[in-house]
């Protein structure tokens, strides 16, 4: 009894060690004996927020969701039952409407919050963003940012409101397009994080103002910011390391870093991510990295069968099972299948991978990378629509449909984010309708202006797909000889990239060309 505080101290440190060790049954039993002798529901507030990541780790995001609610509601801060668009607007007119009364100055010289359970409150919020963001719940995952901002002004900011702050910069500025004002979030939300004392939260505040960071400033640079997330996760046992990790190796992939630095990472990240017992990091990464190996080359990724790994609840690992549980980690899998498929150009795969990436694509509520899959499979999109029979217009037309859509949206960025980061990847894709419309003198100026563009803003794997596809378009219209100079300009892009054997299967078409 006496020594009651220092016990529970002890137990919670041991079971925070235990789980940065892997130790998941030793973890489990800690937690279990924290929450069987604390003597008030105060005292179990660690033991509950170890709990929730090892679930989501584990792949059980929907029980993490449940505790994380249900913890919420015995701290009297239960989110709406149901989340309507209206109940949305509400909470973010409430938002926009305090906050226009506050500067930047007043913000980050704010009062710190002090009660306990409004700081767990707070904490479990941005814990639960992250859970639903990986199920899909779009309209909860909108007001949470705007929850915790609420409550942070009316009882002060806690280490965790940056990321708040961020979370809520990335809902203005990729789900409303109001990047000037999101942007504007994200900064404020790094400033914060440097006012606040505990370094603890850092890495998960940078994690989520990377992602409107990677839509405006210039791509080569911002993802770097992921890489520093990771950093800071590392040095404070922040469990964002892997998270931030993951994303990084993505964008580096389709941004453009040399394949075979990335391809390192990826299996650095994959070894920490088995290692963890991370499912859901696993599922993630597996897609991308078989992607990454086959381009340069190689084909020893990991079968899911050969992962043998079991998660602290007895569950065996299965990559196709757990992605089929969530929306996000479908949408991961079936992009990294249709842009394989685009690259080696095997348009029945395309378009069986297209037509599943869309039937999830509206489930996802927020991917920093998701401007990647409107992009790759705003391509296939057209590129199917020009195979489709000739006597199945309705068909083609829907593929178009598709297509266009997905060149909307990344025009829409290109006008309100950045020039450098969209630019390329519009004129191309307007390229790509303009030969479905058979305007081709307009394609042949918009393949020229993509190329130009992806080399002026150092997409070297998008000059070399820009090439590429200008290369078809030639072939396919009767002058095969001009588009020798466009495949071997390719096959030079994609070396440069790392991209060997997407090289090496380019030779087939400028064999054929000078035929």
């Amino acid at each position: 009894d006496e020594h009651y505080h220092l016990s529970l101290e002890l137990f919670n440190l041991a079971a925070k060690c235990a789980f940065m060790n892997a130790e998941h049954d030793r973890l489990k039993m800690l937690t279990e004996q924290i929450m069987h002798n604390a003597r008030c529901f105060e005292d179990k507030f660690q033991a509950i927020s170890v709990t929730v990541t090892l679930l989501n780790w584990s792949g059980n995001v929907p029980a993490a969701v449940e505790l994380i609610r249900t913890t919420l509601s015995s701290l009297d801060e239960e989110l709406p039952s149901a989340v309507t668009p209206t109940v949305v607007k509400k909470h973010l007119d409430n938002t926009k409407k305090q906050l226009a009364l506050l500067t930047d100055d007043t913000l980050l010289s704010y009062l710190t919050m002090v009660d306990p359970s409004k700081l767990f409150a707070v904490q479990l919020l941005v814990k639960l963003y992250g859970s639903l963001t990986l199920i899909g719940e779009r309209a909860t995952l909108r007001i949470i940012p705007l929850k915790v901002i609420q409550l942070s002004l009316t009882y002060g900011m806690s280490p965790h409101s940056p990321s708040a702050f961020a979370q809520y910069g990335n809902y203005l500025a990729l789900i409303r397009y109001e990047f000037e004002e999101g942007y504007r979030y994200v900064k404020l939300a790094l400033s914060l994080m440097k006012k606040i004392p505990s370094r603890a939260h850092d890495s998960t505040t940078m994690f989520w103002s990377t992602h409107t960071r990677i839509h405006i400033e210039p791509m080569q640079s911002s993802i770097e910011c992921y890489l520093d997330a990771y950093k800071a996760a590392m040095k404070s046992g922040n469990t964002y390391a892997v998270s931030s990790s993951s994303v990084y190796n993505n964008c580096c992939l389709w941004s453009g870093k040399e394949l075979n630095a990335v391809v390192d990472s990826m299996k650095d990240t994959m070894k920490e991510s088995k290692y963890h017992k991370n499912f859901v990091a696993l599922t993630l990464m597996l897609p991308m990295l078989r992607v990454a190996l086959r381009l340069i080359g190689q084909s020893d990724a990991p079968a899911p069968q050969q992962e043998n790994l079991t998660n602290a609840f007895g569950e065996t690992f299965s990559e196709g099972d757990n992605a089929g549980k969530y929306a996000t980690l479908l949408h991961t899998m079936y992009f990294a299948k249709l842009s394989e498929a685009l690259l080696f150009r095997e348009l029945n795969q395309a378009e069986d991978a297209a037509e599943k990436y869309f039937s999830v694509d509206r489930f996802v509520a927020l991917s920093p990378v998701m401007f990647f899959g409107k992009f790759y499979s705003g391509l296939v999109s057209f590129w199917v629509a020009r195979e489709t029979d000739d006597n199945d217009r309705k068909e083609s037309k829907k593929w178009i449909k598709r297509g266009v859509e997905c060149k909307d949206k990344i025009e829409k960025l290109s006008v309100s984010a950045s020039t450098w980061n969209f630019e390329n990847k519009l004129y191309l894709l307007q390229a790509e309708e303009q030969f479905c419309s058979r305007n081709f003198e307009t394609a042949e100026t918009l393949y020229d202006a993509a190329i130009l563009s992806s080399k002026m803003h150092k997409f070297v794997n998008e000059e070399a797909l820009a090439n590429e596809l200008a290369g078809h378009f030639y072939l396919e219209t009767g002058r095969r000889n001009k588009s020798v100079h466009y495949f071997s300009r390719a096959f030079d892009k994609y070396n440069e990239w790392g991209a060997v054997a997407k090289a090496s299967a380019l030779t087939e078409y400028l064999d054929e060309s000078e035929r």
